[in-house]
């Protein structure tokens, strides 16, 4: 019985192996494009989290405060401030939203400006915060987020 003997060429070595590296090579560019795509995504939804979280909570603050003499704008601290009063059993507490420190920051007292800008409860990081009564019940607010993306929100409420 006689075996018979195939000739190995290095042809076919070097043909499986450079097949084998186009395979990683594919492979490995396309892990490197998907990274790249998942991290330019994550950080849009960084950018829009911040713009739109803002002027919501912005937004259903003066829908929860939309009474008759309830919101106000004035300064304090540095800057411009949104003032909700809300009159609970008799007593009238206060709600100020305004810009310090790089963040908007809430801040709740029970006699107007009885605390300083440093007494608030920070909400989101932000550039610039600027509010405009336009009329009675129209109000206008700039905001220039912590990566520079800047909006601009009308707000109208209900009562005046």
């Amino acid at each position: 019985m006689e075996f018979k003997r195939e000739n190995k060429h290095m042809v076919d070595i070097l043909f499986v192996i450079s097949l084998f590296c186009v395979f990683a090579f594919s492979a490995l560019m396309l892990v490197i494009i998907g990274a790249d795509v998942y991290k330019k995504t994550v950080s849009h939804m960084d950018e829009n989290y911040s713009i739109r979280t803002a002027y919501a909570y912005i937004s259903e603050k003066i829908r929860q405060n939309d009474h008759t003499d309830a919101i106000s704008v004035t300064s304090f601290g540095d800057g411009d401030a949104l003032v909700l009063t809300e009159h609970v059993s008799g007593t009238d507490y206060y709600t100020y939203l305004y810009l310090y420190d790089g963040s908007i920051c809430e801040l709740f007292s029970d006699s107007p400006v009885s605390l300083g800008p440093a007494a608030g409860n920070r909400i989101l990081d932000c550039q610039n915060f600027k509010i405009t009564q336009v009329a009675d019940n129209l109000y206008y607010f700039y905001l220039e987020d912590a990566y520079g993306q800047s909006t601009d929100l009308y707000v109208s409420t209900r009562c005046n």
